[in-house]
């Protein structure tokens, strides 16, 4: 049976819920959420009362609302909507705001914003959210997003990266990741190895590597399981033996790397040994 809608909670991350709605009817009666709102209109009209005023969100918006203001939700001009939902809380939210700037109460002005890049920010950390077990790249998508929607959509100003003192933190950081791809390593082991916050660190790696850091770890098992392929290991041994969570996984960045899947890798390797 087909699930139109889907609640999950992640408690790492301060036990933020999430919400995701497929092709349903609905209307919210008015109500207020504790946590800031921040939504993904894919498909329909997502229409609310907020502030006073009716707002319309078309395909593609990205809708935000503030803790404790009270709205309605509905799906607008009688079409079904396909939504996804983040419900970060505001201890959540602050804790990013604070480490791109120093002080200050984040304030979404705008409720609803047409933007594709924004759009496909969201869509994407909502899908790892969902999809992903690999903490780094969750914990790395989810700070970098949300502090690039903060200084966009939030009025927060970025510290100012110094790379000339920086760049010993991005050699620990190749190295621990070197030294520990097979690990499902978190961001809060990279924050302690070099002592910078989270979306400072991941701002000056991005910027020194021109990847983040969870690129850059999928990059590295890539490789070594180009090694392991080489030698004739299966797929599926060669996706546990780097870290990966199965086949599939090392399938997907695999071909995002290199163009082919990890299979036609290793035929390849194997019939030009052998030939």
């Amino acid at each position: 049976m087909h699930q139109k809608t889907k609640f999950w909670l992640i408690p790492e991350f301060d036990n933020l819920e999430l919400f995701r709605a497929e092709a349903i009817h609905c209307h919210y009666a008015r109500h207020a959420h504790s946590t800031y709102s921040i939504g993904l209109i894919e498909a329909g009209v997502g229409g609310n009362s907020y502030r006073g005023t009716t707002y319309l969100a078309p395909p593609n918006s990205v809708v935000f609302m503030n803790p404790e203001e009270a709205h309605t939700g509905y799906s607008a001009e009688q079409l079904p909507l396909t939504y996804r939902m983040l419900y970060p809380s505001v201890d959540c939210i602050q804790r990013i705001a604070s480490e791109v700037q120093s002080s200050g109460s984040p304030y979404f002005a705008d409720a609803v914003v047409q933007n594709e890049v924004l759009a496909r920010n969201v869509f994407a950390l909502h899908a790892v959210l969902e999809q992903s077990h690999e903490r780094l790249e969750q914990q790395s998508q989810w700070v970098e997003i949300l502090s690039a929607i903060l200084l966009h959509y939030a009025a927060i100003r970025p510290r100012s990266i110094r790379l000339s003192k920086e760049h010993q933190a991005v050699r620990l950081i190749k190295e621990y990741l070197h030294d520990n791809f097979r690990a499902n390593i978190s961001l809060d082991q990279l924050v302690e190895i070099t002592g910078l916050n989270r979306s400072y660190l991941i701002r000056v790696f991005r910027q020194a590597v021109g990847m983040p850091p969870y690129t850059y770890l999928n990059q590295i098992r890539v490789e070594k399981a180009k090694q392991l392929l080489g030698r004739g290991m299966s797929v599926a041994d060669a996706a546990l033996a780097v870290g990966m969570s199965d086949q599939s996984h090392l399938t997907r960045h695999f071909k995002r790397i290199l163009g082919i899947t990890p299979g036609h890798y290793r035929r390849m390797s194997i019939s030009f040994k052998t030939d």
